[in-house]
Protein backbone atom coordinates (compact mmCIF):
# COMPACT_ATOMS: atom_id res chain seq x y z
CA UNK A 1 0.00 0.00 0.00
CA UNK A 2 1.55 3.60 -0.78
CA UNK A 3 0.64 6.97 -0.51
CA UNK A 4 2.37 10.29 -1.76
CA UNK A 5 2.08 13.66 0.02
CA UNK A 6 3.77 16.30 1.63
CA UNK A 7 1.78 15.82 4.83
CA UNK A 8 2.84 19.11 6.49
CA UNK A 9 1.49 19.23 10.15
CA UNK A 10 -0.02 15.51 9.61
CA UNK A 11 -3.75 17.36 10.31
CA UNK A 12 -6.85 15.87 10.18
CA UNK A 13 -6.98 15.16 6.26
CA UNK A 14 -3.86 13.21 6.40
CA UNK A 15 -5.01 11.25 9.00
CA UNK A 16 -7.76 10.17 7.16
CA UNK A 17 -5.90 9.14 4.41
CA UNK A 18 -3.71 7.39 6.47
CA UNK A 19 -6.00 5.49 8.56
CA UNK A 20 -7.44 4.09 5.14
CA UNK A 21 -4.01 3.17 4.43
CA UNK A 22 -3.15 1.40 6.99
CA UNK A 23 -6.95 -0.41 7.20
CA UNK A 24 -6.35 -1.49 3.52
CA UNK A 25 -2.82 -2.58 4.21
CA UNK A 26 -4.08 -4.54 7.17
CA UNK A 27 -6.82 -6.36 4.69
CA UNK A 28 -4.33 -7.50 2.21
CA UNK A 29 -1.33 -8.05 4.58
CA UNK A 30 0.98 -5.54 2.82
CA UNK A 31 4.01 -2.96 4.16
CA UNK A 32 1.76 0.52 4.25
CA UNK A 33 4.06 3.27 3.11
CA UNK A 34 4.21 6.82 2.78
CA UNK A 35 6.28 8.69 0.52
CA UNK A 36 6.91 12.57 1.01
CA UNK A 37 9.48 14.85 0.29
CA UNK A 38 12.32 17.32 1.78
CA UNK A 39 12.78 20.24 1.03
CA UNK A 40 9.07 21.40 0.89
CA UNK A 41 8.35 20.95 -2.52
CA UNK A 42 6.75 24.85 -2.29
CA UNK A 43 9.97 26.05 -0.58
CA UNK A 44 12.24 24.53 -3.66
CA UNK A 45 9.77 26.13 -6.49
CA UNK A 46 8.05 29.22 -5.06
CA UNK A 47 10.67 30.48 -2.89
CA UNK A 48 9.06 33.61 -2.98
CA UNK A 49 5.95 32.78 -0.90
CA UNK A 50 8.92 31.98 2.12
CA UNK A 51 6.76 28.72 3.15
CA UNK A 52 7.29 27.88 7.08
CA UNK A 53 6.74 24.23 7.76
CA UNK A 54 4.04 23.71 10.69
CA UNK A 55 6.40 20.78 12.34
CA UNK A 56 9.55 19.42 11.27
CA UNK A 57 10.25 16.34 9.88
CA UNK A 58 11.25 14.60 12.87
CA UNK A 59 7.22 15.22 14.28
CA UNK A 60 6.20 14.07 10.63
CA UNK A 61 7.98 11.13 11.40
CA UNK A 62 6.62 10.26 14.87
CA UNK A 63 3.28 11.17 13.78
CA UNK A 64 3.21 8.64 11.24
CA UNK A 65 4.69 5.80 13.23
CA UNK A 66 2.13 6.49 15.58
CA UNK A 67 -0.69 5.84 12.58
CA UNK A 68 0.92 2.23 11.97
CA UNK A 69 2.63 3.43 8.96
CA UNK A 70 5.24 0.87 8.33
CA UNK A 71 8.09 2.88 6.42
CA UNK A 72 8.68 6.57 5.50
CA UNK A 73 10.31 7.23 2.73
CA UNK A 74 11.57 10.91 1.93
CA UNK A 75 12.58 11.70 -1.40
CA UNK A 76 15.20 14.50 -2.00
CA UNK A 77 13.37 17.24 -3.97
CA UNK A 78 14.68 19.50 -6.71
CA UNK A 79 13.61 21.59 -9.42
CA UNK A 80 15.16 18.48 -11.55
CA UNK A 81 12.75 16.06 -9.85
CA UNK A 82 9.56 18.75 -10.31
CA UNK A 83 10.00 18.33 -14.23
CA UNK A 84 10.52 14.78 -14.72
CA UNK A 85 7.12 13.80 -16.91
CA UNK A 86 4.73 12.11 -15.45
CA UNK A 87 4.82 8.47 -17.22
CA UNK A 88 9.02 8.47 -16.21
CA UNK A 89 7.15 9.35 -12.50
CA UNK A 90 5.07 6.69 -12.04
CA UNK A 91 6.96 4.00 -13.43
CA UNK A 92 10.72 4.92 -11.56
CA UNK A 93 9.76 5.99 -8.41
CA UNK A 94 6.08 4.61 -8.08
CA UNK A 95 5.27 1.38 -9.72
CA UNK A 96 8.48 -0.37 -9.80
CA UNK A 97 10.20 0.35 -6.69
CA UNK A 98 7.00 -0.43 -4.66
CA UNK A 99 4.60 -2.43 -7.25
CA UNK A 100 2.05 -1.06 -4.71
CA UNK A 101 -1.71 -3.47 -4.85
CA UNK A 102 -3.48 0.07 -4.11
CA UNK A 103 -2.41 3.70 -4.51
CA UNK A 104 -4.33 5.75 -1.85
CA UNK A 105 -4.12 9.79 -2.60
CA UNK A 106 -5.47 12.82 -1.48
CA UNK A 107 -8.48 14.67 -3.76
CA UNK A 108 -6.01 17.09 -5.20
CA UNK A 109 -2.83 15.00 -5.58
CA UNK A 110 -1.20 15.92 -8.78
CA UNK A 111 2.70 15.20 -9.75
CA UNK A 112 5.57 15.17 -12.51
CA UNK A 113 6.06 18.24 -14.59
CA UNK A 114 3.71 20.97 -14.93
CA UNK A 115 1.62 19.01 -12.00
CA UNK A 116 0.36 17.06 -15.02
CA UNK A 117 0.29 13.64 -13.00
CA UNK A 118 -3.08 14.43 -12.57
CA UNK A 119 -5.80 11.90 -10.13
CA UNK A 120 -7.34 11.45 -13.91
CA UNK A 121 -3.72 10.10 -15.11
CA UNK A 122 -3.12 7.82 -12.72
CA UNK A 123 -6.67 6.11 -13.46
CA UNK A 124 -6.22 5.46 -16.63
CA UNK A 125 -2.37 4.50 -16.21
CA UNK A 126 -3.72 2.00 -12.87
CA UNK A 127 -5.45 -0.65 -15.02
CA UNK A 128 -2.40 -1.19 -17.44
CA UNK A 129 0.16 -1.87 -14.43
CA UNK A 130 -1.93 -3.29 -12.49
CA UNK A 131 -2.67 -1.60 -9.41
CA UNK A 132 -6.02 0.16 -7.42
CA UNK A 133 -6.38 3.60 -7.24
CA UNK A 134 -8.64 5.25 -4.04
CA UNK A 135 -9.09 8.96 -3.58
CA UNK A 136 -9.86 10.35 -0.22
CA UNK A 137 -12.22 13.43 -0.07
CA UNK A 138 -11.40 16.56 1.56
CA UNK A 139 -11.74 16.80 4.94
CA UNK A 140 -13.68 19.65 6.80
CA UNK A 141 -13.96 20.65 10.11
CA UNK A 142 -17.61 22.22 10.21
CA UNK A 143 -17.58 25.14 7.61
CA UNK A 144 -13.70 24.64 7.45
CA UNK A 145 -11.58 22.93 4.97
CA UNK A 146 -8.59 21.33 6.58
CA UNK A 147 -5.11 22.07 5.06
CA UNK A 148 -1.66 22.89 5.91
CA UNK A 149 -2.14 26.34 4.52
CA UNK A 150 -5.36 26.99 6.69
CA UNK A 151 -3.73 25.76 9.71
CA UNK A 152 -0.22 28.12 9.11
CA UNK A 153 -2.91 30.96 8.88
CA UNK A 154 -4.81 30.04 12.01
CA UNK A 155 -1.60 29.66 13.82
CA UNK A 156 -0.03 32.77 12.54
CA UNK A 157 -2.91 34.82 13.05
CA UNK A 158 -3.46 33.67 16.17
CA UNK A 159 -5.86 31.54 16.27
CA UNK A 160 -4.04 28.15 18.03
CA UNK A 161 -7.93 26.95 19.03
CA UNK A 162 -8.99 26.86 15.26
CA UNK A 163 -5.42 25.40 14.75
CA UNK A 164 -5.79 22.65 17.38
CA UNK A 165 -9.19 21.54 15.63
CA UNK A 166 -8.00 21.43 12.51
CA UNK A 167 -4.54 19.63 13.27
CA UNK A 168 -6.47 17.24 15.62
CA UNK A 169 -4.11 18.01 18.48
CA UNK A 170 -2.34 20.88 19.73
CA UNK A 171 0.07 23.48 17.63
CA UNK A 172 2.97 23.27 19.99
CA UNK A 173 6.41 24.79 20.12
CA UNK A 174 9.66 22.76 21.54
CA UNK A 175 12.61 24.27 22.30
CA UNK A 176 15.61 24.24 24.83
CA UNK A 177 15.18 27.31 27.83
CA UNK A 178 18.00 29.54 27.85
CA UNK A 179 19.03 32.85 30.26
CA UNK A 180 16.97 36.11 28.93
CA UNK A 181 17.36 39.80 30.41
CA UNK A 182 15.74 38.54 33.84
CA UNK A 183 12.88 41.05 34.02
CA UNK A 184 10.43 38.32 35.18
CA UNK A 185 12.18 37.18 38.09
CA UNK A 186 12.42 40.71 39.28
CA UNK A 187 9.24 41.11 39.26
CA UNK A 188 8.12 37.94 40.71
CA UNK A 189 7.08 36.16 37.43
CA UNK A 190 10.13 34.14 35.93
CA UNK A 191 9.82 32.51 32.56
CA UNK A 192 11.56 30.04 30.77
CA UNK A 193 12.49 31.74 27.52
CA UNK A 194 12.20 29.13 24.59
CA UNK A 195 15.07 29.21 21.89
CA UNK A 196 13.21 27.44 19.13
CA UNK A 197 14.05 26.18 15.20
CA UNK A 198 10.08 26.17 14.57
CA UNK A 199 9.30 27.52 11.15
CA UNK A 200 5.57 28.77 12.58
CA UNK A 201 4.77 30.59 15.40
CA UNK A 202 1.82 32.20 16.89
CA UNK A 203 1.53 36.50 16.04
CA UNK A 204 2.22 38.03 19.02
CA UNK A 205 0.36 37.79 22.23
CA UNK A 206 -0.39 36.47 25.60
CA UNK A 207 -1.76 32.21 25.06
CA UNK A 208 -2.89 30.14 27.72
CA UNK A 209 -0.37 26.56 27.07
CA UNK A 210 0.30 23.26 28.30
CA UNK A 211 4.17 23.09 29.28
CA UNK A 212 6.18 19.66 29.54
CA UNK A 213 8.78 19.65 31.48
CA UNK A 214 11.14 17.31 33.56
CA UNK A 215 8.76 14.70 32.65
CA UNK A 216 5.64 16.67 34.11
CA UNK A 217 2.85 18.31 32.24
CA UNK A 218 2.21 22.54 34.30
CA UNK A 219 0.14 24.98 33.32
CA UNK A 220 1.64 28.16 31.84
CA UNK A 221 1.10 31.66 30.50
CA UNK A 222 2.92 32.36 27.39
CA UNK A 223 3.99 35.41 26.03
CA UNK A 224 5.68 35.91 22.52
CA UNK A 225 6.60 39.55 21.31
CA UNK A 226 8.90 42.35 22.02
CA UNK A 227 8.55 43.31 25.78
CA UNK A 228 7.32 46.87 24.19
CA UNK A 229 7.11 48.02 27.81
CA UNK A 230 11.07 47.72 28.82
CA UNK A 231 12.22 47.44 24.65
CA UNK A 232 13.56 50.82 22.97
CA UNK A 233 12.92 50.82 19.41
CA UNK A 234 14.96 48.61 17.22
CA UNK A 235 17.90 50.94 15.90
CA UNK A 236 18.07 48.55 12.93
CA UNK A 237 15.13 48.36 10.68
CA UNK A 238 17.06 46.43 7.98
CA UNK A 239 17.86 43.49 10.76
CA UNK A 240 14.56 43.30 13.21
CA UNK A 241 14.78 41.25 16.08
CA UNK A 242 12.89 38.37 16.29
CA UNK A 243 9.96 37.77 19.30
CA UNK A 244 10.41 36.32 22.33
CA UNK A 245 8.91 33.58 23.81
CA UNK A 246 8.40 33.42 27.44
CA UNK A 247 6.52 30.84 29.27
CA UNK A 248 5.82 31.19 32.98
CA UNK A 249 4.91 28.05 34.78
CA UNK A 250 2.08 28.59 36.96
CA UNK A 251 2.97 26.55 40.71
CA UNK A 252 6.49 25.61 39.31
CA UNK A 253 9.67 26.38 41.13
CA UNK A 254 12.91 26.51 40.23
CA UNK A 255 14.47 26.84 36.35
CA UNK A 256 14.73 24.88 33.91
CA UNK A 257 17.92 26.60 31.58
CA UNK A 258 19.55 23.87 29.31
CA UNK A 259 16.26 21.72 29.47
CA UNK A 260 14.09 21.18 26.46
CA UNK A 261 10.46 22.04 27.26
CA UNK A 262 7.02 22.14 24.86
CA UNK A 263 4.54 24.30 25.00
CA UNK A 264 0.80 22.96 23.56
CA UNK A 265 -0.94 26.33 22.87
CA UNK A 266 -4.58 25.86 23.66
CA UNK A 267 -6.38 29.29 23.69
CA UNK A 268 -5.06 33.04 23.07
CA UNK A 269 -5.98 35.44 26.15
CA UNK A 270 -5.12 39.29 24.44
CA UNK A 271 -2.68 40.80 21.82
CA UNK A 272 0.92 42.14 23.04
CA UNK A 273 0.38 45.72 25.22
CA UNK A 274 2.52 48.29 25.84
CA UNK A 275 1.75 49.47 29.59
CA UNK A 276 2.60 52.73 31.26
CA UNK A 277 5.11 51.71 33.65
CA UNK A 278 6.17 48.41 36.10
CA UNK A 279 3.39 48.25 38.12
CA UNK A 280 0.92 48.06 35.37
CA UNK A 281 2.64 45.84 33.43
CA UNK A 282 2.68 43.34 36.91
CA UNK A 283 -0.81 43.62 37.29
CA UNK A 284 -1.90 42.65 33.56
CA UNK A 285 0.19 39.79 33.72
CA UNK A 286 -1.35 38.90 36.96
CA UNK A 287 -4.43 39.04 35.62
CA UNK A 288 -3.52 37.18 32.53
CA UNK A 289 -2.15 34.06 34.54
CA UNK A 290 -5.53 33.79 36.65
CA UNK A 291 -6.96 33.70 32.96
CA UNK A 292 -4.61 31.38 31.46
CA UNK A 293 -4.86 29.00 34.80
CA UNK A 294 -9.00 29.44 34.26
CA UNK A 295 -9.11 28.47 30.19
CA UNK A 296 -6.53 25.33 31.09
CA UNK A 297 -9.09 24.02 33.55
CA UNK A 298 -11.70 24.04 31.34
CA UNK A 299 -10.20 22.50 28.72
CA UNK A 300 -9.41 19.08 30.23
CA UNK A 301 -5.64 19.32 29.58
CA UNK A 302 -6.28 17.16 26.16
CA UNK A 303 -2.79 18.47 24.17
Amino acid sequence: MLTIGNFDGVHLGHRALVHRLVERAKQVKAPAVVMTFEPHPVKVLYPDRKLHRIFDVEDQSHQLEALGVDALVIEPFSREFSQLPPDRYLLEWIFRPFTPETLIVGYDFSFGANRQGSIDFLKERAPTLGFNMEVIPPVKVGEVLVSSTRIRQAVEAGDVALAKNLLGRSFYLKGLVEKGAGRGRTIGVPTANLRTTAETAPARGVYAAWASARGKVWKAAVNIGFNPTFQKANPDPLSPPLPSIEAHLIGFSGDVYGETIQLDFVNRVRDEKKFSGVDALVAQIKADILECSQILDQSGRSI
